[in-house]
């Protein structure tokens, strides 16, 4: 029997958790402790595991707070899962965000494994954390500072490790040069979800004549229809997407850490964001950043950005510099490694 470490992530399409998790299995020490991923879904995540060469079971996730869920479901759900399993002996369950941490406790009962718990959502609440039975594992590491400090404000005395998410070498592209004109097409990132901040950066542009916005989702209700506005749908091929534009703006309201803010910038491509995540780590020219939910602050920049034009450039290479110091995939599993340590799974 071989030693394993099973990781729990219900969604399987391209977005902030899925392709940090990624990014983490690629990486040598964490590939070393034969890691199988479980998801709820075929999709990129199990397809991108499947053209890495690394395990991955996809197998209906149950609704785990529902009444069923909490009765029999997730326990049948572990059953199953186990029973794939067999002939590997699981040393670790760790679920990727607090959403997984019920099925977490209930496969790595049914295994005889600890458990750990990524938290990641940044509207992730107290009855949230409560409820999902966060407290419950060994291991909690928080992928940033503000989720970290909060959750350490709702369970005085609970040990939370903080470990960032990290960007892997492929990731960085060479800064693209600034154009003569400041830029009439800008990529929105985020998603049509209120706290994304998408109705802020469309109010915050209005006031700039033949400026178009493309926004990486879905077109949400809350937003009109507008020639100038384009909505993508989700997009796989995230990094070729970006090269395409010469700026692109992150308007969230807040953010765990901020992984897509990140990868615009490792990129090549200048952001304009608002202070959320770990964006203030990696942009120290305070003319790109703006309070979340400021659209009078927002206009007032971009407005000032565009009348200094290119002087007011960001310098994409200083950001690309300052995220290799801080937030690399290597440090990331080095840090998780270190922690699994603590709680006396890896060998």
């Amino acid at each position: 029997m071989t030693g394993a470490i099973v990781f729990l992530q219900r969604r399987g399409h391209r977005a902030g958790a899925q392709s940090c998790l990624l990014r983490l299995l690629r990486q040598a020490p964490v590939r070393a402790l034969n890691p199988v991923v479980v998801t709820g879904e075929d999709a990129w995540l199990s397809r991108e595991c499947a053209r890495e060469g690394i395990a991955c079971l996809v197998e209906p996730f149950p609704s785990s707070r529902s009444l069923t869920g909490r009765l029999f479901k997730n326990a049948l759900f572990a059953g199953r899962v186990a029973n794939r399993l067999r002939g590997k002996q699981i040393v670790l369950v760790h679920g990727n965000d607090h959403l997984e941490s019920l099925l977490t406790i209930a496969l790595g009962k049914a295994v005889a494994a600890k458990t750990a718990l990524f938290l990641r959502s940044s509207a992730m609440t107290q009855d949230d954390f409560v409820k999902y039975r966060c407290a419950g594992h060994p291991l909690l590491a928080a992928v940033g500072e503000d989720l970290r400090d909060r959750v350490r404000a709702w369970a005085p005395g609970l040990a939370v490790e903080l470990i960032h998410d990290g960007l892997e070498p492929g990731d960085f592209l060479p800064a693209k040069p600034p154009p003569a004109k400041f830029p009439e097409r800008i990529l929105v990132i985020g998603s049509a979800l209120d706290q994304k901040g998408w109705r802020e950066a469309a109010q915050a542009l209005e006031g700039f004549p033949g400026v178009t916005l493309t926004f990486t989702g879905g077109k949400p209700e809350f937003l009109p229809e507008n020639p100038y506005r384009t909505f993508l749908g989700r997009t796989e091929k995230f990094q070729e997407l970006v090269r395409g534009f010469d700026l692109a703006i992150n308007p969230s309201w807040r953010e765990s850490f901020g992984m897509a803010a990140l990868e615009v910038l490792a990129a090549g491509v200048p952001l304009f964001s608002t202070r959320c995540g770990v964006i203030e780590q990696v942009i120290t020219d305070d003319r790109w950043l703006a309070k979340p939910r400021d659209v009078s602050e927002m206009t007032q920049r971009l407005r000032a950005l565009a009348a200094g034009w290119p002087s007011t450039a960001l310098d994409v290479a200083g950001c690309q510099h300052r995220i290799r110091e801080k937030f690399t995939v290597e440090r990331t599993a080095q840090k998780l490694l270190a922690a699994y340590g603590a709680i006396r799974i890896a060998g």
